[in-house]
């Protein structure tokens, strides 16, 4: 049976304690499926607590870049330089969504077509409860690009992937997928699982305090060139 190669894509903000759940997990995928991963960390202006201080060889090929300056919820600035970089398939995940081995062994075996962009399930880490992730993706690096990477314009703000959502769905049917799952840690079981310096829904942050980005998102425009900041490669 073909296995596919998977690079696994995450933007990093001061996780250290997740990046750490995840080297680990890695670590303990078996041989032959650790052959069929790499994984590709952009930490997005990490201050306090560098992703690169945290990466040990585990047997799976990393690399790491940096983004020098801190900007608010620039995730998907984050994406877009793990994505120049990528090849082939990709699972794109937040930082506090694991990929198990038993499920990354799934992920390698299962028949994907580049036509498609396939929405894993995702499950609690105490099991309670399913729900899919709005911005997880199992996509072709391709497609990514064809679909024209996340908009530059609107990072700095919370709530802005739905534009990217709308132009991968023009080009890409979407597949609801429950072979390929991924696993929610909340900040109750790892502390820094996601972040806490930047708000989200009801703060200064997030999209509905700035009517034009709203409606400039609301166009679907044709995304500016992506790469609007400075970045360094770590590893």
């Amino acid at each position: 049976m073909k296995k596919n190669m998977i690079t696994i894509v995450m933007a990093y903000y001061e996780n250290g304690g997740m990046l750490d759940k995840h080297l680990s997990e890695w670590e303990s995928y078996p041989a032959e499926i650790k052959k069929q991963f790499k994984a590709i960390i952009v930490d997005d202006g990490s201050r306090d607590d560098p992703a690169i201080g945290h990466i040990r060889e585990i047997g799976l090929p990393i690399s790491v870049y940096r983004i020098k300056k801190d900007i608010p919820w620039n995730q998907n600035g984050a994406r877009n330089l793990a994505m120049t970089y990528a090849e082939g398939w990709c699972l794109m995940t937040d930082m506090d969504h694991l990929l198990t081995a038993e499920n990354a062994k799934v992920l390698a075996f299962k028949k994907l077509k580049p036509k498609y962009a396939y929405k894993p399930m995702r499950i609690l880490a105490n099991g309670s409860d399913k729900k899919r992730h709005p911005n997880t993706y199992v996509l072709h690096q391709k497609k990514y690009w064809e679909a024209g990477g996340y908009d530059e314009r609107f990072c700095g703000y919370y709530g802005t992937d739905s534009t990217f959502r709308r132009q991968l769905k023009r080009i890409c049917k979407f597949v609801l997928t429950d072979e390929i799952k991924v696993v929610l840690y909340g900040r109750e079981v790892i502390p820094d699982a996601s972040t806490r310096r930047y708000g989200r829904k009801g703060t200064e942050y997030h999209i509905s305090h700035y009517p034009m980005i709203k409606k400039l998102r609301k166009q679907g425009l044709t995304p500016i060139p992506p790469l609007n900041f400075e970045w360094e490669k770590l590893l």
